[in-house]
């Protein structure tokens, strides 16, 4: 029988092999990245993973959604489905939630998917990263960006445009959008205008609209229900035909509730249906709606056939 020390010793020795080839597997650690040779190679769309169906599904586990990060966006497609954001602290052991997070992507090069890396825009950038959404054309990428570069206790909405050479540097997106509070991005419409909030989570929360007419956002429109209503929405996301909207809403800050509402025939949105989900305050849509991707304990993907399932009879024309 070995003695206690030595046995002690081997245990250890070990458990560090053994740790050490466990970290050869995954593309992380716990301060970041590691380099792309040891990352698995991903091929197909969706970073070939399987569908999940009508059961919510953990998206991409250990490259996107990592049990030692601290994800706090949902996954963001290029329309093309070629590009993928997200948002995530790779630093949560060392630093408070949400101060070290950034905005990390991956895309397809001769089909294969790429590292994980951040966003080159966002580098040098002093301020923790949320909420990326894409322009419905590919050419914009819309984000917020806290405490930047003001200093001030808001965040505000901030715009990319793909050229040539990769995406420009951020720019503020509008005046008539970014105030002196917090304002929420949500989705943006099929014609580029963007949904968002001002005062989330207080009772001067409201839901707005701002068009995007000639190429510059227009002064912001209040929306009414379904967009808007007494409870604090967390998450607004509209289908690519603008058929029906996804909300995700918190009462007291206690449970999280996913709502669908559909667009009539004469333009009006149906009443809020509860849907079977539980969203943690992020939602996305696959650039075809097939799928829906919302933050849980990581990112996780669903199919939207419930989004059919629930549908009124009178809604979107049908029946």
């Amino acid at each position: 029988m070995l003695s206690k020390p030595i046995r002690r010793s081997v245990l250890v020795f070990a458990g560090i092999v053994a740790v050490a080839s466990i970290a050869a597997l995954l593309p992380f650690t716990l301060s970041g990245y590691v380099p792309a040779c040891a990352v698995p190679e991903f091929t197909g769309a969706y970073l070939g993973q399987a569908p999940p169906g009508s059961t919510p599904r953990l998206f991409a586990p250990g490259v996107v959604s990592n049990r030692a990060d601290f994800e706090h966006s949902a996954a963001v497609f290029s329309p093309d489905g070629r590009e993928l954001f997200w948002c995530t602290n790779v630093d949560m052991r060392t630093d408070p939630p949400g101060e070290g997070q950034r905005l990390y992507f991956t895309r397809q090069v001769d089909g294969v998917w790429t590292a994980p890396e951040i966003a080159p825009f966002t580098e040098e950038i002093p301020a923790p990263v949320q909420r990326p959404v894409f322009s419905p054309d590919g050419s914009r990428l819309y984000f917020e960006l806290f405490n930047f570069p003001t200093g001030e206790d808001d965040s505000d909405i901030y715009v990319v445009e793909r050229g040539a050479d990769g995406w420009s540097a951020p720019a503020s997106v509008s005046p008539l959008i970014n105030t002196g509070v917090i304002e929420r991005l949500h989705c943006a419409t099929s014609d580029g205008s963007l949904i968002f909030s001002r005062d989330p989570f207080t009772n001067r929360e409201e839901i707005y609209i701002s068009r995007l007419v000639d190429g510059a956002f227009t002064e912001p429109e209040q929306l009414g229900e379904p967009f808007d209503s007494a409870a604090h929405e967390l998450a607004l996301v509209m289908a690519p035909d603008e058929s029906y909207l996804l909300i995700n809403v918190t009462r007291s800050g206690m449970t999280d509730e996913l709502y669908v509402s559909y667009r009539e025939p004469d333009g009006s949105w149906t009443e809020r249906i509860r849907a079977p989900y539980e969203c943690g305050g992020f939602l996305a849509l696959s650039p075809d709606g097939e799928y829906l991707f919302f933050l849980g304990e990581g990112i996780y993907w669903v199919d939207t056939s419930f989004v059919e399932e629930l549908k009124p009879t009178r809604a979107n024309g049908s029946g």
